[in-house]
């Protein structure tokens, strides 16, 4: 099997592939979920906003969120694992992003995710090519 989860998926893909040995190979594109304690200082318009706001008035959830951090998850992936975090992302802060594709053995970097950009068409051309190489070598 291979895997390929974006954002949401690619945060809990990054929280299962370490974990499944059917799975051959990966792509994580911005994944979310990564590096808790710095995500929850950056703002964001996504989920992760409400889990920031909540986090404001119960600092104590960081308990409970050390367990489901898709960075920790992320270092120990041992399969070929392609991410590809943003440079800029209003959705999922890109720190968080970089935290989770930081650990595995690729990464091709984007300008943006959930965003359009005028060269969001070519960048996802390369980034297609690369994923065709990636799963078919």
């Amino acid at each position: 099997l291979y895997f390929i989860g974006g954002s949401f998926g690619g945060g809990l893909g990054a929280l299962a592939l370490p974990y499944d040995a059917r799975i051959k190979k990966a792509h994580l594109r911005v994944p979310t979920f990564g590096h808790h304690p710095l995500r929850l200082q950056c703002p964001c318009n996504g989920s992760g906003e409400s889990a920031r706001r909540y986090y404001v008035e119960h600092p104590e959830v960081i308990d409970a969120l050390k367990y489901f951090d898709a960075a920790t998850a992320g270092s120990r992936i041992s399969i070929p694992t392609l991410g590809a975090p943003a440079l800029f992302d209003p959705a999922v802060p890109p720190p968080g992003q970089f935290s989770v594709c930081n650990a595995l053995s690729d990464m091709h970097i984007l300008s943006a995710g959930h965003f359009d950009y005028p060269t969001m068409a070519e960048e996802n051309a390369v980034l297609n090519q690369k994923l065709t190489q990636w799963f078919v070598s």
